[in-house]
């Protein structure tokens, strides 16, 4: 999500080998010492901050990367982002849709060597569902009515409707039942010390809030190729892009006003991916001002997108015109997202805003005024609030900008707010989460309290009909509401810049999720030279 970016890491160590020593008498070569020396690798991923605990029933999405390498769901992704078995190795499901039986591999396993059972599945998606946890990504599973414990290695999900996205959602990782059922899942040690059950498993975790895993032998799948995978914090960008010159990082995130100072003659390369991730101005309904559509249309088409691309992009990127740009769901209402500033300004003088001596519209005496929120360290989102406030203010819109530390930043508690959001998923992912008003509350991801009753219907029929055409009518009407009632100003879906070392193969790209989430999915071919 967009609270804190979280992202995956990876240092660079150097380990000497044991001198080796045979001692035959009579062996000639048996009293020569073979003195041999290798390079434990180490892939150093520089993160955007800090990650402060390691839990998929507790974690929001930017902590995925890292979640994937220690635990590992019932299902997983393609480089197609199609959905495939993992820790189950195959599933039925009944008639009416409402019942999915899963059988698990029978060489899965805890890394501290307890066997990977039904009984930890159930448990876990108990704990995402119960109340009490709290979780994030709970409204991902409401659809559940009960998960049931057939045998060691069977489990039965229950829905109260049929809802086609559960083979997505199941992704998420399995926690161990043995060692966390007699905790409290939101304040255990575990949380910080996290027994998995994936390719990796948890090396260090430094004061310095770096975090090193190390491969797992015991791993039911292709052992990964590299020994260590280092997650290291590097908020600012500069620093990020200075460090992979330097090489004492292989993988970041890169900005696109940085491109340019990349030489062929540096030791890492770019790699442009595409994603689903989209930027937007979030409206938090919480202020009265952003309660009549027509403002919130009007600053839709008061923003020229193609140029955003174009300048502050440097073309990486394209304009946004709803939340399932990059889904099977498409249907961007561009109509209402092109930049029609005659059409803006009319809606405003037609919803009484005249604009005073300064060029502010007042309308009661209250001015078309409001801070728009960005995270400082983040300086795509910064400069989009400065390009958002220089286009609106010939509508006579006032945005006082406001960049401030992560730590600083209350979403719920801003005017408005540079969100960032997207997945290449089901479309339900994304969008039940965000704009369905029983998303609003603590821990929820409806950050800008939106309601509108129709999106509700929609969102909540499109998630749980099996027909898949039949969904596609409905998220297009989805996005036609919602662009007749703005929740977000999408603005641009921006590429994935990743500096990546060129001593680093195996990266295949997909298009990725939200601030480039999902580069790591094949982490067991990545390798160092």
């Amino acid at each position: 999500m967009q609270f804190k970016k979280t992202k995956t890491v990876l240092i660079s160590t150097f380990v000497s080998s044991m001198l080796l020593l045979s001692g035959c008498v009579g062996d000639k070569a048996g009293e020569k010492s073979a003195d041999k020396s290798q390079t434990t690798k180490q892939l150093v991923y520089g993160i955007e901050a800090e990650i402060e605990q390691v839990n998929p029933v507790l974690d929001e999405e930017e902590h995925s990367e890292l979640d994937s390498l220690i635990f590992r769901g019932l299902t997983k992704p393609t480089a197609n982002n199609e959905i495939v078995a993992d820790l189950a190795t195959d599933w039925e499901i009944s008639s009416d849709q409402l019942t999915y039986t899963f059988t698990l591999r029978d060489d899965a396993k805890w890394q501290d060597g307890e066997p990977v059972t039904a009984e930890d599945v159930k448990f876990t998606l108990d704990k995402i569902t119960d109340p009490k946890t709290n979780s994030p990504i709970s409204g991902d599973f409401n659809e559940i009515k009960a998960v049931n414990v057939l045998k060691e290695n069977q489990v039965q999900i229950i829905l109260s409707n049929p809802f086609p996205a559960l083979l997505d959602k199941l992704k998420v990782g399995i926690v161990p039942k043995h060692i966390l059922q007699d905790e409290d899942i939101n304040t255990t040690d575990f949380n910080q010390n996290p027994v998995g059950n994936g390719p990796f498993k948890l090396k260090e975790w430094s004061n310095d809030h770096t975090i090193t895993v190390e491969r797992s032998d015991t791993y039911y799948g292709v052992k990964p190729k590299l020994d260590e995978v280092v997650f290291k914090p590097v908020p600012d960008a500069n620093t990020r892009a200075l460090q992979l010159k330097t090489g004492e990082i292989d993988l970041a995130l890169m900005e696109p006003n940085q491109l340019a100072s990349v030489k062929a003659a540096d030791d890492f390369t770019v790699k442009t991916i595409s994603t689903a991730d989209y930027r937007a101005v979030m409206y938090n309904f919480r202020n009265p001002l952003f309660k009549d559509a027509r403002i919130r249309q009007a600053m839709n088409l008061g923003i020229d997108r193609e140029a955003i691309v174009k300048g502050m992009l440097a073309g990486k990127g394209e304009p946004a015109y709803g939340p399932l740009q990059k889904s099977w769901a498409n249907a961007p209402q561009k109509d209402m997202y092109s930049y029609q500033p005659e059409k803006a300004n009319t809606l405003l003088e037609d919803a009484g805003w005249k604009k005073g001596s300064d060029g502010v519209r007042v309308k009661d005496g209250k001015r078309l005024e409001f801070e728009l929120v960005s995270p400082i360290s983040d300086p795509v989102r910064v400069a989009l609030a400065n390009v958002v406030a220089e286009q609106l203010k010939p509508l006579g819109v006032s945005v006082i900008l406001k960049p401030l530390d992560w730590s600083a930043i209350k979403i719920e508690e801003a005017d408005a707010f540079m969100i960032g959001w997207g997945s290449p998923f089901d479309p339900d992912d994304h969008t039940y989460r965000i704009f369905h008003s029983s998303q609003i509350g603590d821990g929820l991801y409806n950050l800008n309290a939106y309601q509108n009753a129709k999106v509700d219907q929609l969102l909540t029929d499109a998630r749980i009909n099996t027909d898949k055409e039949k969904r596609t009518k409905i998220y297009e009407q989805f996005q036609q509401e919602l662009a007749i009632d703005p929740a977000f100003n999408f603005l641009v879906y921006i590429d994935a810049l990743y500096g990546v070392n060129k001593q680093v193969s195996g990266i295949t790209t997909r298009t990725l999720g939200h601030h480039g989430s999902g580069v790591l999915w094949n982490i067991e071919e990545w390798d160092k030279q």
